[in-house]
């Protein structure tokens, strides 16, 4: 590269690199324009500082749009490179700036049914709230994704995979346990050997149901269908305190993941052992496991920082078959 041109290039401003990019993306300068939210003329300007630059048409004129000449393909990937690095040092100083701004206001994360009980004691620990500060927990309702993009929730954690255009929906990982649960005194427990999907089935089964999950029908339920086997009863609830009750009183038989074991083992009156492996994976055969979603807006619309979100993830991930990384 000669002098004369690398001075020529560095003279260039960022935006001015932009407009290539633009150009090159959509193929039309009445595009580029919109896209960047200038008025044509400008467009037109920058194109020219371009094309006396590197001394070359860039783009040509066909029915279709501006087509790339040779030299502005060999540069398309080069300048994407630059503007993806500007890109990432105004997420950087607006996470600061954020952070700064907003150190005193709560965190609001909304979580699906089960995961409040389990992540309140969790991120009150010292060390985690000294870290975070104050965190409002809200429960996971329908509308829920509509005030994480219009900024009242911060973000949310969630078995529902619906995605929206506006928000970014990154796997965390599926529900690596599932224990048995029924009253202290229910037959089940005299098994001696491990307890089968078959033993289950012979008695009463209550779900309670997770919107994204087991809505329409319950892995159990599915096994049983495929196996030929008739439950003797299923019913379905949709809060905690009415499933306890019914397991208490109706002496049916239930599931709940390890995240909810947390919380179930201290409910008065019921008994939890661990469903095996191999039975774990009969059941899951019919079904695939439960999946958790992380949900944000996009980067620069967030008041928190990623450090601050991979906190709150990780203490989630231990129960987890995972698939994110935390880097805190």
């Amino acid at each position: 590269m000669s002098n004369l041109l690398l001075k020529q290039i560095c003279e260039l401003d960022v935006f001015t690199l932009l407009v290539f990019k633009s150009i090159f993306d959509t193929g039309h300068a009445n595009s580029a324009a919109k896209a960047l939210n200038v008025s044509a003329p400008k467009i037109s300007r920058c194109l020219n500082a371009l094309r006396f630059t590197f001394n070359d048409e860039l783009f040509y004129r066909r029915q279709q749009g501006l087509k790339p000449t040779p030299l502005a393909e060999s540069l398309y990937v080069a300048i994407c490179q630059f503007t993806e690095a500007v890109h990432h040092l105004e997420q950087s100083a607006t996470q600061i700036q954020n952070a700064s701004t907003h150190s005193d206001l709560p965190l609001h994360i909304a979580a699906s049914n089960g995961l409040l009980s389990f992540l309140a004691p969790q991120l009150s620990t010292p060390e985690i709230a000294q870290k975070l500060g104050k965190i409002y927990l809200h429960k996971w309702q329908e509308n829920s994704a509509e005030l994480i993009h219009a900024g009242v929730l911060d973000f949310g954690i969630t078995l529902e995979s619906a995605e929206n255009k506006e928000l970014s929906y990154t796997k965390l990982g599926s529900v690596n346990g599932v224990y048995i649960v029924a009253d202290k005194q229910h037959p089940l427990w005299q098994i001696e050997t491990n307890i089968t999907l078959e033993h289950i089935c012979r008695h009463p089964f209550l779900f309670q149901e997770f919107k994204g999950f087991n809505s329409k029908i319950d892995p159990l339920e599915l096994f049983c269908q495929r196996q030929g086997i008739l439950l003797p009863a299923v019913e379905k609830v949709f809060d905690r305190e009415e499933w306890h009750a019914h397991l208490l009183t109706m002496k049916s038989v239930a599931f709940c993941s390890t995240i909810d074991m947390h919380t179930v083992k201290h409910m008065p009156g019921l008994h939890l052992e661990r469903l095996s492996d191999t039975e774990l994976s009969r059941l899951h055969d019919t079904m695939m496991a439960p999946h958790y979603y992380l949900i944000q807006k996009p980067v620069i619309h967030r008041r928190y920082s990623q450090n601050q979100c991979d906190l709150v993830v990780c203490s989630l991930l231990a129960t987890l078959d995972t698939e994110y990384s935390c880097e805190t």
